[in-house]
């Protein structure tokens, strides 16, 4: 008999709590309904700033690096351009994108360094095969042959021929730079 006391205790307390909850609850709600117009609206405002201050433009790290590494440049402080280029280096790599390391690499060319060049170059080319980026292989192309590469420049027209999904108008183009880039090859043999 003390047990099922017991459990008819403790089951009257449960259901004395939930009814206790239920009941704060409607109570609440009915104090606060006038209020709760004016609280909504405070927080679809502040919802709409955050969504406003998502979509707003916002630099990228690798950005801002390259920036400062510019300007570190044009005072001619090497020391803080090359720290700042690395930096972008480190960010761009994170970003994962080829317009990124595109960047990247015409900074190197800016501070005259080649070399460093042409390994992002080499990244933008990786970068923009792996996402079908018809764009980004035309981009590491071309500043292969800025470089003076040729033979990289002509694969990467390679790798732009393979890209999947290319209609007539993007084969034409490809094409047609590598012509061009034949005819220039051609023309420097000659020149020699």
């Amino acid at each position: 008999m003390r047990a099922r006391n017991f459990w008819v205790i403790v089951a009257g307390s449960l259901w004395l709590c939930v009814l206790g909850v239920v009941g704060g609850v409607a109570i609440d709600r009915y104090r606060f309904e006038p209020q709760r117009a004016e609280v909504i609206a405070l927080l679809g405002a502040a919802t709409d700033s955050v969504n406003a201050q998502i979509a707003a433009p916002r630099e990228a790290r690798w950005e801002a690096a390259l920036r400062e590494s510019r300007e570190a440049f044009a005072r001619n402080d090497r020391i803080a351009a090359d720290r700042e280029w690395r930096e972008a280096w480190r960010d761009a790599t994170r970003a994962r994108t080829w317009e990124s390391m595109t960047a990247v690499g015409d900074a190197a060319m800016l501070m005259g360094e080649p070399e460093r060049a042409r390994e992002a170059y080499l990244l933008v080319l990786f970068r923009a095969r792996g996402q079908h980026s018809l764009a980004g292989v035309l981009r590491a192309s071309e500043a292969f042959e800025a470089l003076g590469d040729r033979a990289v420049a002509r694969e990467c027209l390679r790798v732009a021929e393979a890209l999947p999904g290319l209609g007539a108008h993007e084969r034409e183009l490809v094409r047609e730079r590598s012509q061009r880039l034949a005819a220039r090859g051609h023309a420097s043999w000659s020149e020699q």
